[in-house]
């Protein structure tokens, strides 16, 4: 896929007719909206991404033969993001060229855009390729999300058994009693993380979907924390991952406070579902959730430093 987009932008050159800059506060009937810190919560896999760093710890970990493999894998697998943002930035200035001088056959939707417009890029230049090319992008496109949605299911179905389980007692799903063995059940801990997203995907997932970039950057700074804090506790300089930290922990908890913001604001106008409930509801659990790990993290941190001095 990202060898055929690469051949679509070195043969039609799209160019780009958006504007290079945007406007620092954008009003929308649900609050104002901020360049800062949204641009920095948008961005997620290709510059930092916490769903990312789950899977690092959880999965791909357990796949390396040795530690140094991790650092191709893993700062590889960023830079190839990096490389399919920038084509698919490329892809929808081209689609949305094509829609603007094809009005009648528009490319709409995500996967559409997406896949048409790298389609058209080729076919532009080598006509009657367009149907093979587009059928093949959106065949990736659907596998990529598919793995994805596997991935994130089999991550959830973990947290969700570790959530009940008390690690320093040494509790693990099979010496558990109780409700505890229940919950921790692999069979029914897959069940219910399923049901449960099924359930969200079928009654709009995207009521919540906006919180999906602050929630992602979040977790990348809790992981920045948590590396940074274990660094410490090994003795090895740790220094480097501080500022990211603070940045991401100052980004997410400003983006979730201003979003928790238009939402209260949607909800004292009235006439709003579930949503806006939803979201506010959740921010100010992660909020909560951020400033608590964040001055722990600090607590430790400081310990470490006077330990050292020591």
């Amino acid at each position: 896929m990202i060898a055929l987009a690469v051949l679509g932008v070195v043969l039609a050159r799209p160019s780009m007719d958006s504007m290079a800059t945007a406007e620092w506060a954008v009003e929308s009937s649900s609050g104002t909206t901020y360049l800062f810190p949204v641009l920095f919560t948008t961005i997620a896999c290709g510059a930092i991404s916490g769903f990312h760093s789950l899977i690092s710890s959880g999965t791909t970990s357990k796949q390396l033969d040795k530690e140094t493999d991790a650092k191709p894998i893993a700062y590889g697998g960023m830079l190839l993001e990096c490389v399919l943002a920038i084509l698919t930035l490329c892809a929808i200035a081209y689609a949305y060229s094509w829609n603007a001088a094809n009005p009648d056959s528009a490319l709409t939707g995500a996967t559409a855009i997406f896949g048409g417009g790298i389609a058209h890029m080729i076919d532009d230049a080598i006509p009657g390729t367009y149907s093979v090319i587009y059928t093949l992008l959106v065949l990736t496109y659907s596998a990529f999300c598919l793995t994805s949605l596997d991935t994130a299911a089999r991550m959830g179905r973990f947290m969700f058994q570790e959530f009940w389980l008390d690690s320093s007692a040494g509790e693990t799903p099979e010496n558990v009693t109780g409700y505890k063995k229940v919950l921790a059940n692999p069979y029914v801990a897959t069940i219910i993380t399923v049901v449960l997203g099924v359930l969200l995907g079928l009654n709009g997932y995207e009521k919540i979907w906006a919180l999906f970039g602050s929630a992602n950057q979040l977790l990348a700074a809790l992981a920045l924390l948590a590396v940074a804090t274990w660094l410490g506790n090994v003795g090895k300089n740790n220094k480097m991952f501080l500022i990211p930290m603070a940045f991401m922990l100052v980004v997410t908890i400003c983006s979730l406070a201003i979003n928790t913001m238009n939402q209260f604001n949607l909800i004292a106008a009235g006439g709003t579902d579930w949503g806006p409930w939803a979201q506010a509801i959740i921010g100010i659990l992660l909020i909560v959730l951020a400033v608590v790990l964040a001055i722990e993290g600090v607590q430790t941190l400081s310990k470490q430093r006077k330990a050292a001095k020591a």
